[in-house]
């Protein structure tokens, strides 16, 4: 079993979706929310686009707790003076956001969407820890941790806002629709603005690229959002397993079974679903595997929910009434 897992971070592919000023301007903004991935059924899902070397290098140093968000976070430096937001699994099961977000990210980064560059790590100690409030109860008096969800980022890269996965630049584009699809096909449900961003990063010629990611991808595996007294849940694999997410062909869209934001289910273009099940039905079995194991889940969880990540995959497909591997 590899030590520790790796990175989801840009991808550098052949095209992407582009809005942009003209051509001519100095300085240009190009925005993406897609590349090209090429090739889906080739990507390695367990290191995805980073690699052994940039995993986290301990010790670890503190430098604060982060109170954002609702789980426990700290920021550390490691050996190599590489800044790192952790997360880490709660005492409470059902808050574990470590190995999904993990998993979500390896299975989004797979078809060309942008993602945090995140890392599993097993357990390790961070030192000169002090004053922790939320993180007390997970991380020991002597910086001892257990289960921990390792984030960086590129520190070229400026934070230029969050953005609505239903009302944005990218409306109406197929593109938009295959990240929303995957968001149902995943079970995330939480869309407060804070778990997107769009990152600024400057190029070599003098232009930026915009990038715009779901930038917390805890809330997923479980059971979505709606119904009576039935609360959102993450990382369950019964809840998971038993929520049907798909409504089948209405009136030439695929419906989901419950919204994103709005108050009605999701549904999306025919000719968009077909585009996103192509892609997604190149991903191979051990593919689907090796995000879950990039996570640091057990082995049964692994087995348990890659087996309903493909059964969510064939839904899809049958849905569609077709083969769309074999649409264009």
């Amino acid at each position: 079993m590899k030590p520790f897992i790796a990175a989801l971070g840009a991808v550098v592919c052949l095209t992407a979706v582009v809005a942009s000023h003209p051509a001519s301007s100095v300085g240009e903004t190009v925005r993406l929310l897609w590349r090209d991935p090429g090739a889906v059924a080739s990507r390695d899902l367990y290191w995805g686009s980073g690699s052994e070397a940039r995993v986290p290098k301990p010790p670890f140093t503190f430098v604060s707790e982060n109170l954002t968000g609702t789980k426990p976070k700290i920021n550390v430096t490691d050996a190599a003076s590489v800044p790192w937001s952790v997360k880490f699994a709660t005492v409470r099961p059902g808050d574990n956001e470590v190995h999904s977000e993990i998993a979500a990210s390896r299975l989004v980064w797979a078809l060309g969407y942008f993602v945090d560059e995140n890392y599993f790590v097993k357990e390790g100690r961070i030192e000169g820890v002090k004053g922790l409030k939320r993180a007390a109860e997970v991380v020991g008096a002597d910086g001892a941790f257990r289960v921990a969800r390792f984030e960086r980022r590129n520190p070229e890269a400026q934070e230029a806002g969050n953005w609505d996965i239903e009302e944005n630049r990218f409306k109406g584009t197929r593109e938009l629709s295959g990240l929303q699809t995957l968001m149902m096909l995943l079970g995330n449900w939480d869309y407060t603005l804070g778990n997107t961003v769009a990152l600024r990063l400057p190029l070599a010629n003098g232009d930026v690229e915009e990038r715009y990611l779901v930038s917390d991808l805890g809330s997923t595996f479980g059971r979505m959002r709606g119904g009576a007294k039935l609360a959102p849940s993450r990382w369950n694999l019964e809840e998971f397993s038993h929520t049907k997410y798909l409504n089948g062909l209405v009136l030439g869209r695929l419906e989901f079974n419950t919204p994103l934001l709005g108050a009605k289910p999701l549904s999306i273009p025919i000719e968009h679903a077909r585009w996103v099940a192509a892609m997604i039905s190149q991903l191979t079995d051990a593919q689907i595997r090796q995000a879950f194991e990039a996570s640091g889940a057990s082995a049964d969880d692994i087995a348990a929910f890659s087996v309903e990540v493909r059964k969510r995959i064939t839904d899809l497909q049958a849905a569609l009434g077709k083969n769309p591997t074999a649409l264009q």
